[in-house]
């Protein structure tokens, strides 16, 4: 991916799997890592959630979160104790364009 410009923003998917296998503990993740990127961009952090999709047949969840660097989406999954989800980044193929945040800082 290449570099991006000051403000600009990048999109990330952060994927993960509950083990044993559970709809509803894979739903908690889900919120784990939801409020974890909420916590860091009231902190300032030029970090936002997207949207998530829940697999129940595979207890998996599909997680988009606009963040300026990856390391912030990392840092949001191991503040929501999910060392074990990917974070890789993303773009979208089709639809209307994301809406840009700046940094707060």
């Amino acid at each position: 991916m290449g570099a991006r410009g000051h403000g600009e923003t990048g999109l990330f998917l952060v994927q993960f799997r509950s083990c044993p296998p559970s709809v509803a503990d894979a739903v908690e993740m889900h919120r784990a890592l939801r409020r974890a990127v909420t916590r860091l961009g009231a902190a300032g952090t030029a970090i936002r959630w997207c949207a998530a999709w829940i697999l129940p047949d595979e207890c998996r969840c599909l997680c988009l979160v606009q963040a300026a660097r990856q390391a912030d989406v990392v840092l949001a999954r191991d503040l929501a104790a999910l060392p074990t989800a990917s974070v890789a980044p993303a773009r979208a193929l089709d639809g209307p364009p994301l809406p840009r945040t700046g940094s707060r800082s």
